[in-house]
């Protein structure tokens, strides 16, 4: 996991307006001000840490669930699985709040699609293959489900697009290009 964290350049990016390349300051909470046009740029560190937060939710209903299949004496492959997918989150989750620079890390982008997609199929595709017949309760309980990540999906789909506008090259270090 340090190998993650030494491939994250020194924090800059670069304004959507003018194409200024500023380090933005690492303590504001609202938007990023370009220090030459003064134009707004979305703080990318705040949304990434919005996207873990969503993964410590991801991780507490995991392992409550979890717990319960383990108290219940119901364990299973299902439940090796969640396992896995609990470390995936808390591996996603690290690597974004240890990174300085979280939308110019590529390992943590693929991070966070890989736990969308994992999410994704246990909570859509699963429910409508589990029992081979789909009834209307199942279905509509899925398709809440489904909207409910198609916004998720708007969401990671602009951030991605966001930093992929605002990353910059740094010194030595290719991250991703505007």
């Amino acid at each position: 996991m340090r190998d993650i964290m030494k491939t994250t350049p020194v924090p800059s990016i670069q304004c959507k307006k003018c194409g200024t390349v500023f380090p933005p300051h690492p303590k504001t909470k609202g938007t990023w001000i370009c220090p030459h046009c003064q134009a707004e740029n979305p703080n990318l560190k705040r949304h990434y840490r919005s996207v873990a937060d969503l993964c410590i939710l991801g991780l507490v209903f995991v392992l409550v669930v979890l717990a319960m299949r383990i108290y219940q004496a119901k364990v299973g492959l299902a439940d090796l699985f969640m396992a896995a997918d609990a470390v995936l989150l808390l591996v996603t989750i690290v690597c974004i709040y240890k990174a300085q620079a979280p939308w110019a890390n590529r390992v943590i982008q693929r991070l966070i699609w890989i736990v969308f997609g994992v999410a994704f199929a246990v909570n859509v595709f699963v429910p409508l293959l589990a029992h081979g017949t789909i009834d209307y309760h199942r279905a509509f309980s899925v398709s809440a489900r489904f909207v409910v990540y198609l916004v998720i999906f708007g969401y990671l789909f602009w951030l991605q697009v966001q930093a992929r506008k605002c990353a910059v090259t740094t010194g030595d270090t290719a991250t991703l290009s505007a």
